[in-house]
């Protein structure tokens, strides 16, 4: 099974194929899902309660929230309809972090072919914040 690496985590897919760290295939928009929670979860200083995702309702778009996942597992993770992808993460303290993705790259990412999707992904792990998110 392949495995995925951020920050020093390794996400690694069950045998299952269902997200328990991460889904198959590595896609560029389940590793946009990881990126925006890592980020929230510095900027929050603890996982969140609570997770909105405003997004496309199909794939590719819908992975982002198998990202979310991938990080904080059991939070709730409510999805909205929207032509971009941005996730407002709310802490138990009241905090809040709202991380969105550059429009052009949604763009870009969403016309990956399905034999392209990892290239792309390693391309989003080596990306910077400040390269991904507005």
């Amino acid at each position: 099974m392949r495995r995925l690496k951020i920050n020093d985590t390794v996400y690694q897919p069950r045998a299952s194929g269902k997200s328990g760290k991460t889904s198959r295939p590595f896609g560029p928009f389940l590793v946009l899902g990881l990126k925006m929670s890592l980020r929230a979860e510095e900027i929050l200083d603890k996982p969140p309660s609570k997770c909105i995702v405003e997004t496309v309702n199909r794939k590719p778009y819908l992975c982002a929230v198998d990202g979310v996942k991938a990080v904080f597992g059991e939070t709730v993770i409510e999805l909205r309809e929207d032509d971009g992808l941005t996730a407002k993460f709310k802490g138990a303290n009241g905090r809040e972090a709202t991380i969105r993705v550059k429009k052009s790259l949604i763009e870009k990412y969403a016309k990956v072919p399905w034999e392209k999707c990892e290239e792309y992904a390693k391309e989003v792990m080596v990306s910077s914040d400040s390269q991904l998110f507005e």
